[in-house]
């Protein structure tokens, strides 16, 4: 490992530093079947917590007994962390279970993983990633609201969950990138615009913010920081925070370090697609990776149309984070960071919204 400076590597080489086409062939080692026992002991518990009737954003793993299944969960927190920063569980057979049972085997599963933030000033634990029609251009947006192409981006938490309940008639895969990797790509290119990546960038926070912060938050897209490379990106909103007057400008430099990111992001040799069938469970590590989704055809009949749970996690035992994250993250606290507040924030999870 050789430095540009004694502040940050030039390569890194970890499990993931991934390119796209390599890994989508090792399905193997980021795919698990859940087996007919799992799905008994979800079941179980399942109907354990809903005795407890607690609320289902209080859950969490001691109220969700899980034996086997929760060490397939414990080691898959790792494989987050440490591995391939990315996992899917396949065989939830969601059409046996109402939306109410499929929500807290969700959220079970996601309590073993880590515990949830908001993930919006609604203060929602449990997310509905679907088309509800508003306007993809509008700054008031955010995209998961939309059926547009997002962007690679990293989440305000440690790591994301989806379920999906529905597909698109047509579109709406996943994409992931492993934000390591295109910082080698980009090293190797022209490592004279490595350093403006380490500078502060503005993102825009679509109006969800507590009255005394800025409308807008300042991180690096990389950072360096106690021997981890970590990622903070979503370029839409790094375009759109452009519109305030007290944001900072983006130099040349660093819009031409952004280009070359994008496309190498958008590169099919950098990244892979997956198709999300309903069932299907992907847990993905916002440090080290990206993800993205495919514009996508939605079916005429409201009952029909795409639908897909989602959970913020902050996980536990996971990498500290610079200060600088304080903006964006709130509290730094390993176990107990990320999601999005303000002061009409009510923490709850839905299960119809």
């Amino acid at each position: 490992m050789r430095n540009v400076t004694n502040d940050y590597p030039t390569k890194l080489e970890i499990p993931a530093a991934w390119y796209g086409p390599e890994i989508s062939k090792k399905s193997n080692l980021w795919t698990y079947e859940l087996t007919a026992k799992d799905i008994q002991e979800l079941e179980n518990a399942v109907h354990y917590f809903k005795k407890l009737k607690k609320p289902l954003g209080k859950i969490s793993k001691y109220d969700f007994p899980l034996t086997k299944l929760g060490k397939v969960l414990n080691n898959l927190n790792k494989e987050l962390v440490l591995g391939l920063g990315f996992k899917l569980l396949k065989g939830l057979p969601i059409e046996n279970y109402s939306i109410d049972t499929c929500a807290t085997m969700f959220c079970g599963i996601g309590s073993y993983i880590g515990s949830a933030r908001s993930q919006n000033s609604s203060g929602h634990l449990l997310g509905h990633v679907r088309d509800t029609g508003v306007d993809p251009k509008s700054f008031k947006t955010r995209i998961y609201q939309t059926n547009a192409r997002q962007s690679f981006h990293t989440d305000s938490c440690d790591a994301v969950g989806l379920l999906c309940l529905k597909k698109a008639k047509k579109g709406g895969s996943s994409m992931l990138a492993s934000s390591v990797t295109a910082y080698n790509e980009i090293a190797k290119r022209r490592l004279d615009l490595l350093p403006s990546l380490f500078e502060p960038v503005a993102y825009d926070r679509r109006g969800e913010h507590k009255k005394e912060e800025q409308e807008f938050f300042t991180i690096p897209v990389f950072n360096w920081f106690k021997g981890n490379l970590t990622c903070i990106y979503h370029r839409t909103y790094v375009d759109s925070a452009q519109r305030f007057d007290n944001a900072p400008k983006l130099t040349e430099k660093q819009k031409e370090a952004l280009d070359l990111l994008d496309q190498i992001l958008n590169d099919p040799s950098i990244h892979f697609e997956m198709e999300l069938e309903p069932g299907d469970l992907q847990f993905v590590y916002n440090h080290s990776l990206l993800h993205d989704r495919n514009a996508y055809t939605d079916w005429k009949n409201p009952k029909d149309k795409r639908h897909l749970f989602r959970l913020w996690l902050s996980l536990p035992n996971d990498r500290p984070l610079p200060a600088v994250f304080s903006q964006r993250y709130g509290n730094l606290t390993i176990g107990d960071r990320g999601g999005i507040f303000t002061e009409e924030t009510t923490l709850h999870a839905p299960i119809n919204e």
